[in-house]
């Protein structure tokens, strides 16, 4: 028994991926598409079709030419060859390929009402294809489908009023029975249309609003992704710029002023370990009398958020060695706080040189002052001395004015001697 059952299995596999390979349609890829849903469904029904078909239309086919129905068995054997090549030809549309069958069928359907009236399956084909155009179909092509149905029973009522072709449908109905039996039967099928319709409808709306949603969170997760991008290339960035910047930078807590982040910098510059500035706050490095300005400046910057730059503080050392720094802070959020982020540029030398020239321009005032008086008054007095001396060329030169000179020329020579000082 299991020796049979596995090659049936086999059989039956290969020849669903033989339909599925061969009524392949535009949407296979595209799930969330209602075409590929309808294509989906032609495809099954064409699986289940032809075996189905089989079991039903072999003993029919055979009672019917017994029976004398030459020409229904012959459509139907004609009818069955043409399904099976327009459907399996790739090279034909698929749309083209389902609206033949339809069409085969509804042929099909037509001549079995004819020829067998009630008593065959013609009724029930003509409700069946509109179903299935329902299904497989846009919701226009399925209120045509009840309109031909409809256009159909009329055909058969001109055929039972005027006695036409014969039919079994002459003896089994007059014009009243007639249409009270198709009236039922567009009833039925327009109630069908209509609920199957709205409800692939209802499906295909869902569809598109799953499909917007999802759109609309690809966006979001992209916008999120780049966001979180960005995010990662900012602290990149500042991490960059904080941790391998030649100058000290460091962070603080906006309340306490304790440290929560320094550079390397920081700890060249100032001797500590970076445990040990976790433990210290911005007093613990500074010193003189610029503190309490520096802390209200720290104070305006909070409540406005504007940067305050170039302000001067002196700093101390691990090893108290004092030095000035410029400094240059700006409120931040670190880790979910509000903090200080402080740049300090070493400005010792410059205020040295600064100091150096102020007391160098101090000695050339004094310089200044010396010439203009000190050098000045003996300077005058030789003059003077020498002017005396050159009216009285004739007489020996007086030992007191020599005197005077000799003393104006020494007082002249210290104060010489205490300029070159100064500027030495």
């Amino acid at each position: 028994m299991q020796t049979i059952k596995v090659p049936l299995l086999r059989l039956w596999y290969k020849y669903k991926l033989f339909v599925e390979t061969n009524t392949r349609g535009t949407a296979e890829n595209a799930k969330e598409d209602i075409t590929y849903w309808r294509e989906k469904l032609f495809t099954n029904f064409i699986i289940y079709f032809w075996p189905i078909s089989l079991i039903v239309f072999i003993p029919g086919v055979i009672i019917g030419i017994e029976q004398g129905y030459i020409f229904m068995s012959v459509f139907g054997i004609i009818a069955g060859i043409l399904i099976f090549i327009i459907v399996f030809s790739n090279e034909i549309n698929l749309l083209f390929r389902k609206a033949f069958v339809v069409a085969i069928i509804y042929c099909l359907a037509i001549v079995l009402l004819i020829s067998l009236g009630s008593f065959g399956p013609g009724l029930i084909y003509l409700f069946g294809m509109s179903v299935f155009i329902t299904l497989t179909f846009k919701q226009r092509a399925a209120y045509w489908s009840v309109a031909l149905n409809l256009f159909i029973c009329i055909l058969c009522g001109l055929i039972i009023g005027f006695n036409l072709f014969n039919s079994p449908l002459i003896k089994q109905y007059n014009i009243g029975n007639w249409t009270a039996v198709s009236s039922n039967l567009i009833f039925l099928n327009l109630v069908s249309v209509v609920l199957i319709s709205n409800t692939i409808e209802g499906f295909e709306t869902a569809i598109i609003n799953k499909l917007r949603l999802q759109s609309e969170l690809n966006i979001e997760t992209v916008k999120r992704i780049r966001g979180s991008q960005l995010l990662k290339e900012s602290e990149g960035h500042y991490k960059s710029l904080f941790f391998q910047n030649p100058s000290p930078m460091w962070v603080l807590d906006a309340e306490t002023l304790k440290f929560l982040q320094v550079n390397d910098a920081t700890l060249n510059k100032y001797g500590y370990t970076n445990e040990e500035f976790m433990h210290m706050t911005l007093e613990d490095i500074r010193q003189g009398k610029n503190n309490q300005t520096i802390g209200e400046k720290i104070n305006n910057n909070l409540q406005s958020d504007k940067p305050v730059n170039n302000i001067t503080s002196l700093h101390r050392k691990k090893n108290q060695e004092q030095f000035y720094v410029e400094v240059t802070f700006n409120t931040i959020l670190f880790k979910g706080r509000k903090a200080i982020l402080i740049i300090a540029r070493d400005m010792t030398e410059q205020i040295n040189y600064i100091e150096a020239i102020e007391k160098q321009n101090a000695k050339l005032q004094d310089i200044a002052y010396m010439q203009s008086h000190d050098v000045r008054a003996p300077l005058v007095r030789i003059m003077g001395l020498v002017d005396l001396m050159n009216k009285n060329n004739d007489e020996i030169p007086d030992p007191e004015l020599l005197s005077y000179l000799d003393q104006s020329a020494q007082d002249l020579d210290n104060v010489i001697r205490k300029i070159t000082d100064k500027v030495g």
